[in-house]
Formats: C-alpha cells, structure tokens, sequence
C-alpha cells in the first residue's frame, strides 16, 4: 500500500511528500560531491516503491522512511552519498537529544521507541520510566529523574531509535551503579551480569565504577561494535531478532573445524594441534578440533592406572610416569583449550564421563550418531556435543565464513515482516563478507538458523525462500544450518526474556 501520511517525531501525521525524499538524497549527493538531481527523483520514487514493497503501511514514521532512503542508496551502489546521509542523519538525532535531555518535561523528549517483552513498541515515556524506578528499585523521585537524565544522556550519544526492555534495564542498573546502588543491583541483576560474579566483585572491594561495564556500558559497545552495519541491521540485532557471529573482531571469518589425523603418539598430536591453531587463529574467530580416538583412549587408560594399587617397587615408580603424563596430558588439552574448542572423539562409550578430569568448558566430546546416554551425561556436564561420521576421518575441514541466525517467534504468517527479516540477515552476510578478503576464507560457507517457527511451516519455508532468493540476487549462497551456538541462543533469548531457544 502506497503511503499516504507520515508519521513525525512528535507522533503527529502530516502529508507524505516524496520530493522531500528527493531533495534530502539530492542534498546527499552534493555533500558526496555527485550533484543529480534527476538520478534523486529515481531513487525517491524506489524508496516508495520498496515501503510498499516490505508492507509499512499508509502511515510510516520518518525513521522508517529514512532507513528506506539508506537501504535503497546502498542497494542501487550509491556507496558515497548513503554514507552522506547517514553522517548527516546521525548528527541531527544527537543534537535533537542532547537538546531533548536538558529540556523541561512538558517541551520535549527523545526520539525513542522501548520494545517490551511482549514485542510490542511503545514511544519514550518519561514518566513511565520514572514511576518505574521507583516503585521497582523503591528510590526517591529525585534519584529515579537523575537516572532517567543518565539514561537518556548515554542513548543520545548513540544513534538508537529504538531498544529493547532488556538493553533499557541493563542502562538502568549501570547508572544504579554509579549511584552507589550496589545491594539493589545485585538483588535484582538479571540480565547483563551473574548476581554470583557481582557479589563476589563487591565483596573484593570493586566499586560501581568498576563494574559498572558488564551492564549498560557494556550493552551499548555491544551496539557500537556494529557501526559497520546498515541501521536496519544493527535494528534487528538489538531487538534480538538477528545474530551475527564474530561483532568483536569482523575482520576474521566465523568458525573453522578441523578433524586431525590418527597418530600411534598420543604427544604428536598435540603438537599438531597447537601448530594448527596457531596458524588457523589469525583468520578465523573460532576454531574446533577434533583429536582422535587415542587421545580418549590414553585418558582412560590414566585413569585407570590412577585406581590401581601396586606394592612392588619397579611397578611404583611406573605408576608414578604414567600418572605424570596423564597430568600432563590432561594439563596440555586444558591449555589448548583456552585456544580453540576440543573434542575428544568417541566411539564408543566412555567410562571417562563418570569422573571428568577437565575444568574447561570448551573440551567436550564429540560421536559418529547421536547417543542418548553420552549426550544426557554432557548435557549434566554443560557440556556441547557434536556428531557425524565425517567427524572420524582425518583431514576433515569445515570453514563457515559467516554465521548468522534470526528470530522469527511471533511473525507466524506474517509475510512483511519476514520479508524484513530476510533482508536484515542478507544485508548483514553481505556486510561481513565485504570485509573478509582473506584467501583462506575463499570459498567458506556462509551459514544461517532460523528459530521461531515450526518447521515445514509455511511461514518458515517462505522465509528460507526469501532468504535463498535474496543472496543470490546479492551474488552468494547461503546455506541453512538447524544448530545454534550457545552465544546465538543467548542473544536470540532477549527478544522475548522468558525463553531460550
């Protein structure tokens, strides 16, 4: 539906005027130094084309229409005078906010839109967030105003239009922090921070200040980390509907897996192992490897030399060797651990699982089939597990350039929205390949999950379809994945708070 009205910051409608859109990308263009006039009226009437293209609607508000007028500036190669306009938008927002925060109650407010944990948006209410304060962290009405100012003075030097409860929360507490709050935070801390971690930070004598960087300071350089991104992408990532893997490092690809060859010596392979994740860490963010059977298999044999009681001399001190090399073994995976993901191969089932040796979440097991035993004791363990018969055979390579995964719970038919979801996942995959120009990650796979939707749904085939069909109008493949990463599913969870997927 062709838009009809506008919706401006103060929440009112005016006319929809598309020669406005015309003059503000042509305004673009003489700040790029591409002065078209006639190449603005084009691209304006595609900006209305695509707002009825992805169902916004005959009312849109100007933040929808102004990240139209950026998705269609990069989508049309018009690379230079997108970057103008966003430059240009981002100064406006701050400066509108700044003036927004120190101004009387009854003459302004920010520019903001709070999405609930129910999904649903509501516009910046002061005095909701007030009330809020204190009735749910019981402070008095002139603390609650001077953490709302805190609040709002931290969002205005972002670009956010628009944040979850939980990012709001997390902001919140920091500020409470800052005040000295500290037993409120950790009885009521639920999100950015385990209570246990800041109980015993408080305890070694941290200060708020201090710690302040595992709540809201740290949500918002979570968000700063996608300056890279297009805004309808960073967007989606901060309502939990999409996750990108490696924000904290672009530069390098997502996740290779690496199955090492068999070896009578159980210390070459180790050897190899380091000298791959040497080589491999460079280029790639993640890293698995998968150690063959004898590396299981000289553990539980430590193990059992351990329960073993001898009274002969020559027998003592053989005991004692093998037991400093199944120390030494376990202490070498443990160090390699804190380099890259291990999995022990199995075959079989191990008796090593009744009494793990390692302290390290990161060494686990991984299996030719899914065995229901092995995989309830490393569930009891928190402890991931893989499979699959191409796990056993040396020189085995997996290389997933890009991981992505997105949100779809609630859009159940809801084709507008899956259609927006479609292009966020895209847009970031094509982002993030941009910037990997390493030979090493020629070829990888870039790879997505879908969580929210039943499978074999209609929805979620029209959303794998949208998706396939979007990358290749892109120019790449992606290819879809059903498992998630732990960090995917955390993400994921804040769309709504209540549930992991």
């Amino acid at each position: 539906m062709q838009p009809t009205a506008l919706v401006n910051r103060q929440g009112q409608l005016v006319p929809f005027d598309r020669n406005r859109i015309a003059r503000a990308i042509n305004r673009a263009q003489q700040a790029s130094g591409a002065d078209d006039p006639i190449l603005a009226d084009e691209l304006a009437n595609v900006v209305v084309e695509h707002l009825e293209r992805i169902g916004e609607g005959p009312q849109p508000d100007i933040e929808r229409v102004q990240d139209a007028v950026l998705y269609v500036l990069r989508e049309s190669g018009n690379y230079d005078v997108a970057m103008a306009y966003a430059r240009y938008r981002d100064a406006r927002e701050r400066s509108r906010r700044e003036r927004a925060v120190h101004a009387p109650r009854a003459e302004a407010r920010p520019n903001l839109q709070v999405i609930g944990r129910d999904g649903r948006t509501r516009p910046w209410s002061r005095d909701l967030l007030e009330q809020m304060l204190r009735d749910h962290y019981d402070v008095s009405n002139k603390l609650a105003c001077d953490v709302r100012m805190d609040v709002e003075l931290a969002l205005a030097e972002s670009d956010i239009t628009e944040l979850d409860s939980n990012l709001l929360l997390s902001l919140i507490e920091s500020s409470l922090l800052r005040h000295g709050l500290h037993d409120e935070v950790q009885r009521r801390c639920s999100l950015r921070l385990d209570r246990n971690t800041l109980a015993d930070q408080l305890e070694n004598g941290s200060d708020g200040m201090a710690i302040m960087g595992h709540c809201g300071a740290m949500a918002l350089e979570n968000y700063t980390m996608l300056n890279y991104m297009p805004v309808e992408v960073r967007r989606l990532y901060m309502s939990g509907r999409l996750w990108v893997d490696g924000m904290g490092d672009p530069l390098r690809g997502s996740h290779f897996t690496a199955a090492l060859d068999g070896q009578p010596n159980p210390w070459h392979i180790i050897t190899q192992a380091f000298s791959l994740v040497t080589r491999l860490q460079r280029d790639w963010q993640r890293v698995s490897l998968i150690l063959p059977p004898i590396i299981l298999g000289t553990l539980e044999q430590g193990a059992l030399t351990q329960e073993a009681d001898t009274g002969d001399t020559a027998a003592e001190r053989e005991h004692e060797r093998s037991q400093r090399q199944h120390h030494d073994l376990i202490e070498s995976l443990e160090s390699l651990a804190l380099e890259a993901c291990v999995y022990l191969y199995c075959d079989g089932r191990t008796p090593l699982l009744d009494r793990w040796p390692f302290t390290s979440k990161r060494i686990s097991l991984a299996t030719y089939a899914q065995d229901f035993l092995i995989l309830r004791q490393l569930q009891e363990l928190e402890l991931e597990h893989i499979s699959g018969p191409t796990l056993m055979k040396g020189g085995y390579r997996r290389r997933v350039a890009v991981a992505l995964a997105i949100n779809a719970q609630g859009l159940d038919e809801q084709f507008s929205q899956l259609d927006h979801l479609a292009m966020g996942l895209v847009a970031a995959a094509r982002m993030r390949l941009s910037l990997l120009h390493r030979p090493a990650l020629a070829g990888a796979d870039v790879r997505y999950a879908i969580y929210g939707l039943p499978p074999g749904s209609a929805s979620c085939e029209y959303l794998e379809r949208q998706v396939t069909q979007e990358g290749l109008r892109c120019g790449f493949a992606l290819s879809r994945t059903s498992s998630l990463p732990a960090e995917a599913c955390e993400h994921l969870s804040r769309l709504f708070g209540a549930h992991t997927p």
